[in-house]
């Protein structure tokens, strides 16, 4: 009898043992659905980063992992990205790992041994990430290609970096800010102002499903050329005159001179023109017509210029003071932006 007490005591120990160890060996990863449709297994702790593309980049920044960056894409050290520089002096000295249009270099990656790797949501993606998976590296496809992409691939790497308080802050401001702009976006259609937005060249513009586009559909506008197709367009000078936008908005990458751009005769009956109406996308710390946070304050500003007299009595200055203060703990200014805008 005593022998069988003693047997049972035993069989509940070791099972009290077994249910104790269960939950130790499932914290050591977990599952996050990426952007992608993917299920990510990834580990409880992400110490080790790598990027591979700018916007990826510009996300963790935003969320203060900078640190836990090992390697990076070789656009983001090329860019005009002084934020990154301010924030962490030897961010251009980190290994690069290619790019979007270079190509990944799948061995260097594995080399830096990373916890997570960001990949861009184009081409080649999905393969990398099977190829890093059978090394056993955990990856996540990001895609914030609209204002509503940009939100969930803020809370996306908000969670899967253990940052979610620090993304929940980063969301409330973009509600904010897409709170205000509230008053130009529900202009009636017929009163809208059409907005021509200029990429790298005044004939390189943008069509449908282009954050720009979206960038100029909540700030109220119209882009004339968001019917012709989707993606990046090829315009001409004949086409700009027929669509006769009343702004013109260049990037922060135009390669010419607005001001020049201004005088050129033949685009003298274009209404932009007739008005003064050209402006670029201000910010000397980061680009704000890139799919990154950045582009809410973008908006913001974009918005302003388009229906100045519906934001008369708002400072945007200090709403984008306190935007870049909220998320990185400085000031637009403090960090070394430049007004006024």
């Amino acid at each position: 009898m005593i022998k069988k007490i003693f047997n049972w005591r035993n069989i509940v120990i070791l099972l009290l043992a077994f249910i104790l160890f269960i939950p130790s060996v499932q914290a050591e990863s977990r599952v996050i659905t990426d952007m992608s449709g993917r299920k990510v297994e990834l580990p409880v702790q992400i110490n080790r980063i790598v990027t591979t593309y700018v916007p990826a980049t510009q996300f963790v920044f935003a969320l203060g992992a900078e640190d836990k960056l090992v390697g990076i894409d070789v656009g983001s050290p090329r860019m005009q990205m002084e934020l990154l520089s301010t924030l962490k002096p030897d961010f251009k000295g980190l290994p690069a790992v290619g790019g979007l249009k270079s190509g990944i270099n799948l061995e260097e990656i594995i080399a830096l041994n990373p916890d997570l790797v960001v990949l861009f949501p184009y081409r080649e993606a999905p393969v990398i990430a099977d190829k890093l998976q059978q090394q056993g590296i955990s990856s996540l496809i990001i895609k914030p290609e609209s204002f509503k992409l940009i939100r969930e691939t803020n809370l996306l790497l908000g969670k899967a970096l253990n940052l979610e308080k620090e993304a929940e802050i980063i969301d409330e401001q973009f509600t904010k800010i897409l709170t205000l702009i509230n008053r130009s976006n529900n202009i009636p259609q017929a009163e809208k102002k059409k907005v021509y937005f200029a990429n790298s060249t005044l004939f390189n513009t943008v069509g449908e499903g282009m954050l720009q586009t979206d960038m100029i559909q909540l700030a109220g506008g119209l882009n004339p050329a968001q019917d012709v197709k989707s993606g990046f367009i090829e315009s001409s000078p004949e086409q700009l005159i027929i669509w006769n936008p009343d702004i013109i908005i260049t990037s922060h990458f135009f390669s010419g001179n607005d001001e020049q751009l201004l005088t050129e005769p033949r685009y003298q009956s274009v209404n932009a023109f007739d008005s003064d109406s050209i402006y670029r996308f201000p910010s000397n710390l980061e680009p704000w017509d890139f799919p990154s946070p950045a582009c809410y304050p973008g908006v913001l500003w974009l918005s302003e210029k388009i229906y100045p007299e519906r934001y008369e009595d708002v400072s945007i200055k200090e709403i984008i003071n306190n935007f870049y203060e909220s998320i990185y703990g400085k000031s637009y200014e403090e960090l070394g932006g430049e007004f006024p805008l």
